[in-house]
């Protein structure tokens, strides 16, 4: 007579296990949760923008083309951001621009990673100057990710926003 495998018990009562865990986490919700707003801790919530704005109940971002751009030569973009309310920019955030990576044919960036140091900020706004150069005339597309963080006496918000503008190159 054989006896029953006690691995198979086991391999089920893992997955069980596993999938509690998992609907545990899902249903915690994972981002912002009101016990760490109430507490003061930072959340980390991706923001999706994919464009040349993004705007929140704390703050508004903008990448804006400040031509004329010319090919071969140096452009610039300008990222800004702005809190919104009882918000402030976030004094000891290390805020960062990561332009996308490959950049798109025909453009180049003298610097795909801009760091706070590179950038302007004070309590009420914060701005990125973003070099690149595109090659040939036509358009161009310039995209990447704004790691930012605003702040309120009770609470700081962390976000990455995707940005991306249209650039029209002579």
């Amino acid at each position: 007579m054989n006896k029953p495998s006690m691995r198979r018990p086991l391999s089920t009562l893992a997955c069980l296990v596993a999938l509690s865990g998992l609907s545990f986490v899902l249903a915690s919700g994972c981002g912002r949760s009101e016990a760490a707003t109430q507490r003061g801790e930072e959340t980390n919530v991706a923001a999706v923008a994919k464009g040349p704005k993004a705007e929140s109940d704390t703050y508004a971002v903008e990448m804006k083309a400040t031509g004329p751009y010319a090919a071969g030569k140096e452009g610039t973009l300008e990222i800004t951001i702005v809190p919104k309310g009882a918000y402030h920019m976030n004094d000891q955030y290390p805020y960062k621009f990561k332009l996308v990576d490959p950049a798109p044919e025909g453009v180049t960036y003298p610097k795909p990673l801009l760091k706070r140091e590179d950038g302007t900020f004070d309590e009420k706004k914060g701005s990125f100057k973003v070099p690149f150069v595109a090659s040939r005339a036509g358009k161009a597309k310039i995209a990447g990710t704004l790691s930012m963080s605003v702040c309120s006496a009770a609470n700081c918000v962390m976000e990455k926003v995707e940005l991306e503008v249209d650039v029209d190159v002579k």
